[in-house]
């Protein structure tokens, strides 16, 4: 098996004796990381701006889902935070990227 590849290197060499560069066989490889690379990043980037849509759009009154599986509702914003009421008279303070997802209506009713 080593005889065969061995052998078709050699028919794959140059006639003048002088083995291929090794780092032009590697180019190939390096384009299709260096693309997959570029289209991992461009993805997580939209989504990181998606994200960061919805928690710019959130108001008080809204119900969303905590990261920990919690349900409440918004009933103050802050800079960095928000206070969500989980139970009557029971409001905790969360870190903006602590909000999951905005809960709809309809989500709800489906539930």
């Amino acid at each position: 098996m080593f005889n065969l590849i061995i052998a078709a290197a050699e028919k794959a060499a140059p006639a003048a004796g002088k083995a291929p560069n090794p780092i032009m066989q590697m180019v190939p490889i390096f384009l299709v990381v260096i693309v997959f690379m570029f289209f991992m990043s461009r993805s997580q980037k939209k989504q990181q701006q998606k994200r960061e849509e919805m928690l710019n759009a959130l108001v008080r009154g809204k119900k969303v889902m905590l990261a920990n599986g919690i349900y409440g509702k918004i009933s103050e914003v802050k800079e960095k935070s928000f206070i969500v009421e989980i139970a009557p008279d029971v409001c905790i303070e969360v870190a903006k990227n602590g909000v999951a997802e905005v809960v709809e209506p309809e989500a709800e009713e489906k539930k």
